[in-house]
């Protein structure tokens, strides 16, 4: 069996989807003997991650799966094996530099004892 990365692409629809477009892109790890079996067996997964339910509106909220816009093979997982890699090109380098620090920043507020020394750069 081997390991493969699959990115679904979902729509989100709240209600009779009056309101801004929102898609989920979501990286899923499945194991297969192959591309096409983990493609298959992705394909049949899609409906299953997320039920429909009831916001806070009383809207329903569903995930419309659009496709499965990627498929890679990996390596078996072990620890800090890379899952994913974004090569980011920024026009303003001090902006995206920001976002990037206001990230790790939520992180510490969120797990101030588990990350105490994140640094950026």
């Amino acid at each position: 069996m081997k390991w493969f990365i699959v990115r679904y692409v979902y729509q989100i629809v709240t209600g009779k989807g009056n309101h801004a477009s929102q898609f989920d892109e979501q990286l899923r790890l499945t194991m297969a003997g192959s591309s096409d079996e983990a493609l298959t067996k992705a394909e049949k997964q899609a409906d299953e991650f997320h039920q429909p339910f009831r916001n806070h509106n009383g809207e329903m909220v569903r995930w419309n799966f659009i496709c499965i816009a990627d498929l890679y093979e990996i390596q078996s997982p072990t620890d800090g094996a890379e899952v994913a890699s974004t090569l980011h090109e920024p026009n303003d380098v001090d902006a995206f530099l920001d976002h990037i620090n206001q990230r790790k920043n939520y992180l510490q507020k969120l797990l101030p004892y588990s990350t105490p020394s994140i640094k950026l750069f």
